[in-house]
């Protein structure tokens, strides 16, 4: 259900049943106010049912990465990778900083939001609190019975809760590890574009990441693991929930990363003016395939749409152009390409090219 309201704005409401009421995300919802959470503005209840007035999202991150021809697929904007990897690493250290473990992270209890506006900003939010518990100061918790989606189970978890005779009712003590390393399997995700890190077989998948064994990571590109997997993924998939990283640890090292990703966008912009060769699209793929951020701009509020258009006269320069706006580039910038295109007298097809943008503005 959506209703108009609480400021002008659209919100969802989910109805429960009273007696399917649960109490513990009610209170975990309540708790949290963070940007990368979705937000609970109210809740009220009649004789029959309770009330939850939230944010409304577009999609969930599974969304994204359907096949082109599902209409549950999300086509709208998202982030880039490293962008997605912050607000996911924020918010979840966020919600550890409250002493809360959330318990069921996986793609479907990932929110994408369209902020309302002209730039229509993107936000990952974190959703569903249904199995989140508190954790005490070490942030450990008492955990009992199956919990979550076997897939999507930290290996301490798998170990005491598949392996072991009558697990419904073994107790132990689990710790926010545990998120840490399914939001390892979100990162890997994310990066096979909607393939499991540790397995293409449902039945599988549990024994491997027992094991220890990310059967998928290979097929993650070279140049892009050299960013991450050493230095990051790795840490969070350690097995041992005791050498593995914290989530306020995953923020400072995406930060690092993102720095690095940032020199490598100036590179980017600098190939679009600079780079007038037969490989140009080549080049550019290149630099895709690090992760970098497209749409990032200069001081003066160029993206790479923009330097290939004023100075760059590639004979595959249309390719070139076709590229970017497969990989979403703003062609709706505030500085507009279409005026540098006409200024640049070294391109001769500039009536192709023309169309092109007029035709993507248009989508």
């Amino acid at each position: 259900m959506i209703l108009k309201g609480f400021g002008g704005r659209k919100v969802a409401v989910k109805r429960v049943e009273i007696h399917r009421v649960n109490k513990i995300e009610e209170e975990a919802m309540l708790k949290l106010n963070h940007p990368n959470i979705v937000r609970l503005f109210h809740c009220e209840k009649d004789n029959d049912f309770m009330y939850y007035v939230l944010e409304l999202c577009d999609a969930s991150l599974n969304q994204l990465f359907l096949k082109s021809d599902d209409p549950q697929k999300y086509n709208g904007p998202s982030p880039c990778q490293i962008e997605v990897f912050r607000q996911l690493a924020t918010g979840l250290a966020y919600i550890h900083s409250k002493k809360l473990i959330h318990r069921d992270i996986k793609p479907h209890n990932i929110l994408i939001m369209r902020r309302p506006g002209k730039h229509q900003e993107i936000i990952i939010k974190w959703a569903d609190f249904g199995l989140a518990k508190s954790v005490n100061e070490k942030g450990y918790h008492s955990w009992s019975g199956v919990r979550g989606t076997r897939n999507w189970w930290a290996p301490e978890v798998l170990k005491k809760l598949i392996n072991e005779n009558n697990a419904e009712t073994k107790q132990f003590w689990g710790t926010v590890k545990s998120d840490v390393f399914v939001l390892g399997l979100v990162f890997g995700f994310i990066f096979l574009k909607g393939e499991h890190l540790f397995g293409s077989d449902e039945t599988e998948i549990p024994m491997n990441i027992i094991r220890n064994d990310p059967a998928n990571m290979k097929n993650i590109d070279g140049e892009l693991r050299k960013y991450y997997e050493d230095d990051l993924l790795k840490k969070m998939l350690e097995n041992d929930p005791e050498k593995r990283m914290k989530s306020a640890e995953i923020v400072k090292q995406l930060e690092c990363i993102k720095n690095k990703l940032t020199k490598k966008e100036e590179e980017f912009r600098e190939l679009c003016a600079r780079d007038s060769s037969p490989d140009l699209v080549g080049r550019i793929k290149h630099f895709i395939r690090l992760g970098i951020d497209v749409n990032a701009k200069d001081k003066k509020g160029w993206n790479a749409l923009h330097y290939l258009c004023k100075s760059n006269s590639s004979p595959n320069l249309i390719d070139s152009i076709q590229l970017l706006i497969q990989l979403r580039i703003d062609v709706n910038a505030k500085d507009d390409a279409r005026i540098y295109l006409r200024d640049n007298d070294k391109i001769s097809n500039k009536n192709e090219i023309l169309k092109l943008l007029d035709e993507a503005i248009l989508v």
